[in-house]
């Protein structure tokens, strides 16, 4: 009989194909490996990897085994985490809602990876505009939200920051800034940002829509707050105001009638991820937000930095 753990040690040694890297994967000694792998050999009465100084390969039978073992494997492994979901309570239906495209895409493959380890608790993903901020983790319709931070609210957990990005600036195509790629928080003075829904917090607006530049000129303000993005950037292609936003913004919303510019000394654009303070114990929030923070990386366009997750814990009190 094969015992987990030597199926474990000859899958990782089939993949890595090196004894020192099997060794660092699992957190044993070379030797611990080398042992594993003669005790196999000679239980199953040939060798399963060949070895010479330079490399180390499967044996024809040493791939078969590979082969046969790999899908029973998955199959325990599938079995555990799905029992230990259900023992952590990881049931039922979570509702995450995300602000913006990117958002969106992170939400929807954290969805797939999450339900398939946790196949009792199903994730429902909804949208969440500019207006609403925070509103949904209030009203009840939504648990978590991926949203543009900063979040400062007594009743609410601010979790990991998921991403931060380079700060750009939505211009009209024939806007006096059109003709450059980077511009100064300076060059700004004068100019008219969108204004939001009274539902935001001024914090909120104050930090991504400053009313003066470092140097005390006076920024503007629309006077008829935006609800969404769309109607933002209707304002910026009419040349009616400017609109602030991240790296995404060329990338989901290029268009011949809007400019984009990196304002290089404005502070970046964090996403992260927000909670209700009385859910942090929920098991599954927390199960989902490592999911988030896993997969987060392969998905963020260029100029994004992930954020690194901390060794000892995801979430940070607000």
């Amino acid at each position: 009989m094969l015992e987990r753990g030597e199926m474990e040690m000859f899958l990782a040694l089939a993949e890595e194909l090196h004894f020192g890297r099997t060794a660092e994967r699992l957190y044993c000694s070379t030797g611990r490996v080398s042992q594993t792998i003669k005790q196999l050999e000679r239980r199953v009465g040939a060798p399963l990897f060949e070895r010479t100084s330079r490399r180390v390969e499967l044996t024809s039978l040493g791939r078969r085994l590979r082969d046969d073992l790999l899908p029973l494997y998955e199959g325990i492994r599938g079995a555990m985490e799905r029992a230990e979901a259900a023992g952590r309570g990881i049931t039922g239906t979570l509702t995450v809602g995300f602000m913006g495209t990117q958002n969106a895409r992170v939400l929807s493959a954290a969805r797939d990876v999450f339900e398939l380890r946790s196949p009792d608790c199903d994730v429902r993903v909804v949208e969440t505009h500019l207006h609403h901020h925070t509103a949904q983790l209030r009203d009840g319709t939504a648990d978590l939200l991926l949203i543009t931070l900063p979040v400062s609210e007594p009743d609410l957990t601010v979790g990991a920051v998921i991403t931060r990005s380079t700060r750009y600036m939505c211009l009209a195509a024939d806007h006096r800034l059109a003709g450059h790629d980077v511009v100064s928080f300076e060059d700004l003075a004068g100019e008219t940002f969108i204004d939001a829904a009274g539902s935001v917090p001024d914090y909120w607006t104050d930090f991504h829509m400053p009313r003066t530049t470092p140097g005390g000129r006076p920024i503007g303000r629309y006077g008829e707050p935006c609800t969404t993005y769309a109607e933002a950037l209707a304002l910026v292609a009419a040349r009616r105001a400017i609109v602030p936003g991240d790296r995404q913004l060329p990338v989901v919303y290029g268009r011949p009638d809007i400019h984009f510019a990196v304002v290089a000394d404005m502070p970046p654009v964090e996403q992260g991820l927000v909670w209700r303070t009385r859910d942090d114990a929920d098991p599954r929030v927390r199960a989902f937000a490592d999911v988030v923070l896993e997969i987060a990386p392969a998905l963020s366009p260029p100029e994004t930095t992930h954020v690194p997750r901390s060794t000892e814990d995801t979430v940070t009190p607000a």
